[in-house]
């Protein structure tokens, strides 16, 4: 008699990747508590360390005290490993070894793999994988070379980890530095070379690795992708919002880059209006932006950087579906085009989801961390929260006053932020395994407005 095997369950990509990331949170939240992670020598507070680990792995760049002052070199280690892993994606770099050390993986496997970046990633998985690992360690070693030529002057050999770790923080949009030891980033504010390498690498972390894939083999194709023209027209269009913004609001705020020289004006409203989108890496103290910048980088953080990048929030390509849903609802079209492209109805829906999700995430947030912080202003709490939910990193300071429960909100909305709200709801959620494709359904209108 034969015998039948049953059926192996597989894990949603979705669940794998919820999984994943918790696990190397945890495991660098126990590393972080150590005694030899802390220049005190102590055990530092858990809380404190899950918070640090989870700002850390989701590029998020929030903490609730000074990298360089807290930790030692190997706490610091630690946490440079982990915004390297979450921002390059730690299934990329599990398939990437894989496919190095010429091991097979089934095609789930590389569904799986594949999901953190983009459906396309399945036609050449290999190269796709091998070019995100080496373009990216590329890319930072670049930077980091830039910023050897004013750190290790300046720091001796400390300046060359201090350049790695910079060049890797800004490439991943993570917004942890350890520029505690020159009183912070603020101090090389006036440095054309530390400030443009920075912008380089914040820059190339947020377009995307499909983007610059294309770009690099735009002599194979020929073309600009649809995907690529929409975030080039839409960075460079919310870049220039925020440059205006910022220079104009701040122009004489003392605080921010009143005091300053005009070119240096410039030089720090540009590199601001790029990074606080998406890094958190300032060169002054974001608390004392005027309340009119920070309602409007409330809302650029919150759409945040490009898909299949290292910056988080709903993401540029969202809010040119949305806007160019409005544009066709006015003008009544019954189709939603963008850039001469007909959008596919599957797009507009997860569109849809993805903003109703993401913005209750946010309101659900913020009212659980302004009941923990009652004294603090709300529109500083908002700003922290969609700060934490689009791994931003730019602080208001409201973290490091919150209490276990805050922190381990905040815990959430970081995790849910660098993950998507929809992995995170579908990883939660048993699929119902029964179809009803042939069930037919009456068609009805409703009014909406």
């Amino acid at each position: 008699m034969p015998i039948l095997k049953k059926k192996q369950k597989t894990m949603q990509s979705s669940r794998v990747l919820f999984l994943g990331f918790a696990v190397i949170i945890l495991i660098g939240a126990s590393l972080l508590c150590l005694p030899i992670s802390s220049k005190s020598g102590n055990f530092t507070d858990f809380i404190d360390c899950l918070f640090t680990a989870t700002s850390a792995t989701c590029v998020t760049g929030i903490t609730v005290f000074d990298t360089y002052t807290q930790f030692s070199f190997f706490g610091q280690g630690v946490i440079l490993m982990l915004f390297q892993v979450g921002g390059l994606g730690f299934l990329a770099f599990v398939t990437f070894f894989n496919f190095l050390l010429g091991k097979k993986m089934g095609w789930s496997s590389v569904k799986t793999a594949a999901a953190d970046f983009t459906s396309d990633a399945l036609l050449t998985p290999r190269k796709l994988f091998s070019e995100i690992i080496l373009y990216s360690l590329a890319i930072e070693l670049f930077g980091a070379l830039l910023l050897m030529t004013v750190f290790i002057p300046d720091f001796g050999a400390y300046g060359v980890f201090m350049s790695v770790f910079m060049s890797v923080s800004a490439f991943c949009n993570a917004g942890f530095d350890v520029m505690g030891i020159a009183g912070g980033i603020g101090s090389y504010s006036d440095n054309p070379i530390v400030i443009f390498t920075l912008l380089l690498m914040i820059f190339m972390g947020a377009i995307g690795y499909l983007v610059w894939h294309n770009v690099i083999h735009y002599r194979k194709l020929k073309r600009l992708t649809f995907h690529t023209r929409i975030v080039i027209l839409m960075t460079a269009v919310f870049t220039l919002i925020a440059f205006i913004t910022v220079f104009t609001a701040e122009y004489s705020n003392v605080g921010t880059i009143g005091g300053m020289p005009l070119p240096e004006k410039i030089m720090n409203s540009v590199f601001f209006s790029i990074s606080a989108r998406t890094a958190g890496i300032n060169t002054f103290d974001p608390s004392n932006l005027t309340s009119f910048t920070k309602i409007i980088i409330t809302l650029l953080m919150f759409i945040g950087a490009a898909p299949a990048s290292t910056g988080g929030g709903i993401k540029v390509t969202t809010a040119a579906v949305v806007l160019a849903t409005v544009i066709s609802v006015l003008k009544g079209d019954e189709d939603i085009h963008i850039l001469g492209h007909k959008l596919k109805k599957d797009a507009i829906l997860k569109t849809l989801t993805v903003l109703v999700l993401s913005i209750a995430m946010v309101l659900l947030s913020f009212i659980a961390v302004h009941r923990c912080v009652p004294h603090i202003p709300m529109q500083n709490v908002l700003f922290e929260v969609v700060s934490g939910f689009s791994t931003c990193g730019s602080s208001l300071g409201v973290s490091a006053q919150l209490d276990t429960v805050g922190k381990l909100v905040m815990v959430l909305t970081m995790l849910t932020g660098r993950l998507g709200p929809i992995t995170i709801m579908m990883s939660l959620m048993i699929r119902n395994k029964k179809k009803s494709k042939n069930k037919i359904l009456p068609e009805d209108d409703i009014l909406v407005g």
